[in-house]
């Protein structure tokens, strides 16, 4: 994607658009989406909007750490348990370094056959800040299909960042969808350079995990 003054989209108000018609004359569409992440232990974690984590930091952060790590612990847990209960389907946003150091997370997603969609490998380091952040998608989008069978077609950015390249990245390796792009309560089409296409579907940032 060129470097613009607008997104990779045309402004459309939504007092302006076609009547949006759902399956079965359904009035909303309701997608669940639980983020299941992995956070690196020697290294500074992620802070608030205005901080970034620092690879050098001299102590472990054991209070912000362990918030994190209790949702894999006890959070999802029951999580599924509601969700299943009421046969709620779910789309994880998913750290692919869970398939290695948490598989009972994904045996158990994977029961409930739940969705995955690429969320980078650690969401320590947002995909702005590593070396190379086409490596780092594919190797997100790599990990989830060598465990799962199935390679992701979505993606949801960790912190929701993009360099000017990651929707052109994404395309490439064959993700259909893109979750970062919270400016809409609907679908909606973004074109790319050399006619390429992808889907932004809405992402809730105000009832995420902001301050």
């Amino acid at each position: 994607m060129q470097k613009t003054l607008y997104g990779p989209f045309p402004y459309t108000p939504i007092t302006q658009r076609p009547k949006l018609e759902w399956p079965n004359g359904a009035r909303v569409a309701l997608w669940v989406i639980p983020n299941i992440e992995y956070f690196l232990f020697n290294h500074g974690m992620p802070g608030d909007e205005n901080q970034r984590p620092n690879p050098n930091a001299a102590h472990p952060d054991v209070r912000r750490w362990s918030q994190r790590e209790y949702g894999n612990r006890v959070g999802v847990w029951r999580i599924m348990e509601v969700l299943a209960r009421y046969e709620v389907p779910a789309t994880v946003a998913l750290n692919s370094l869970i398939c290695e150091t948490h598989p009972q997370i994904m045996h158990a997603a994977m029961k409930l056959d739940w969705e995955f969609m690429g969320h980078g490998q650690t969401n320590t380091k947002r995909t702005t800040e590593v070396p190379d952040a086409h490596a780092e998608i594919k190797a997100t989008l790599d990990g989830i299909e060598k465990f799962t069978g199935k390679r992701p077609v979505g993606w949801l950015g960790p912190g929701l960042e993009e360099t000017w390249n990651t929707l052109d990245y994404l395309v490439e390796e064959g993700v259909q969808y893109v979750a970062d792009w919270v400016v809409d309560d609907q679908p909606f089409v973004m074109h790319l350079d050399g006619g390429k296409r992808i889907v932004s579907i809405p992402y809730s940032y105000d009832t995420n995990d902001s301050a």
